[in-house]
């Protein structure tokens, strides 16, 4: 083969490349498009104040997600958990998790975010609120991507990177209930308690769609003008 025709050649097989990755950008900015969907439905369900938990026995398999709710109550003492690599503002925390009894169940319930020492060694402190009103959300207890092994060490605090039902059984020897309370009014301080409303922008996910679907763009813009220079040179690109 030919110098001129292996170039050719492997023009050929950029375009084909260019083919196949182009339906892949613009599928990567769709699903932006429904994720920024999905942040403003979420976002809807947490501004909306229109139905609030006083008691558990109000929710049902059928509740929707950010449901707000007060309830009163105490925590376990002694019993929490600090769930690693949380940030805020770029900076490393925990988001401080204790454990309400509920009837024959303990509720999850994330006191807020605080920063972490730069010794990885020391684990903060935390004083638990005995008797009061925990004004918040709840969500479902979902399982969440963990990299590497999440060993849980004897003794309390635990650093934790996600919860887990199953295990939390196993280790506070009760059932848990399949859902968290976030509060969004502190009951200890110092806890930053802005956690889903910085998850929950919108426009992150609208900028990342605008750059897969620019990215498409220019890519359909290359492949249509070497489509033009191939044809108009008879099936060879212009070396």
């Amino acid at each position: 083969m030919s110098k001129d025709g292996g170039a050719t050649c492997f023009k050929w097989w950029l375009l084909c490349c260019a083919l196949l990755l182009l339906p892949a950008l613009v599928a990567l900015g769709c699903w932006q498009l429904q994720r920024a969907a999905e942040k403003r439905q979420m976002l809807q369900a947490w501004n909306d104040d229109s139905r609030v938990i006083h008691h558990l026995q109000a929710l049902g398999p059928d509740s929707a997600d950010f449901v707000p709710a007060q309830l009163q109550g105490h925590l376990l003492p002694d019993h929490w958990l600090l769930l690693d690599n949380r940030t805020r503002d770029g900076r490393a925390g925990y988001e401080v998790v204790a454990f309400m009894p509920a009837e024959e169940a303990l509720l999850p319930v994330n006191l807020g975010w605080m920063a972490a020492s730069p010794d990885r060694s020391v684990l903060p402190e935390v004083e638990l609120p005995q008797e009061a009103l925990f004004d918040g959300r709840m969500h479902r207890l979902q399982g969440s991507l963990v990299i590497g092994e999440d060993v849980w060490d004897a003794g309390w605090p635990k650093r934790v990177q996600a919860l887990d039902e199953q295990r939390l059984r196993q280790e506070l020897g009760q059932d848990v209930l399949p859902w968290v309370l976030d509060l969004t009014e502190p009951v200890v301080a110092g806890l930053r308690v802005d956690r889903h409303q910085a998850l929950m922008k919108p426009e992150r996910h609208l900028g990342y769609a605008f750059q897969w679907f620019s990215m498409a763009a220019v890519l359909a813009g290359l492949v249509l003008w070497h489509g033009w220079n191939l044809r108009s040179r008879g099936g060879e690109f212009d070396a």
